[in-house]
């Protein structure tokens, strides 16, 4: 049948998709809210491509994501920690659900917007990234 070839080719022209440059970077949240009571840590996002990586103390959480035309979509996830590791921010990331939520998105040299239908997440660039090139 030549659905399942005509659906390979799909699948894979998506998954090389190029991300605008501009999203290429190390970016930082500018703020984010306490948790259970303490001060929220620093909170980094690299992004490469369509890989996006990043930290919320501890915390870790790694995913894709698409952009064009001011829109974005972005499938994160948190990761585990190690086995010998402790830590408080290890699952259920606010911040992750809000990368998840966003739809569009708007950036400049120094700062990436990032919106949905109720709320907007602000990150400062703190560095550059070369982004893998898909082989």
């Amino acid at each position: 049948m030549r659905v399942l070839p005509l659906l390979t080719a799909l699948c894979v022209s998506v998954a090389q998709a190029e991300v605008p440059a501009a999203l290429n970077g190390i970016w930082t949240v500018e703020q984010t809210a306490p948790v259970n009571g303490t001060p929220a840590p620093r909170v980094e996002v690299f992004i490469s491509g369509s890989s996006l990586r990043g930290s919320f103390g501890c915390g870790k959480f790694a995913g894709t994501l698409s952009a064009g035309d001011n829109r974005v979509r972005m499938a994160v996830a948190s990761l585990p920690p190690a086995p010998n590791e402790r830590c408080l921010y290890a699952a259920n990331l606010p911040l992750v659900r809000e990368l998840n939520v966003a739809t569009r998105y708007v950036v400049t040299r120094d700062h990436l917007v990032l919106f949905s239908g109720t709320s907007r997440l602000v990150l400062t660039r703190i560095g550059f990234v070369t982004p893998v090139s898909p082989r």
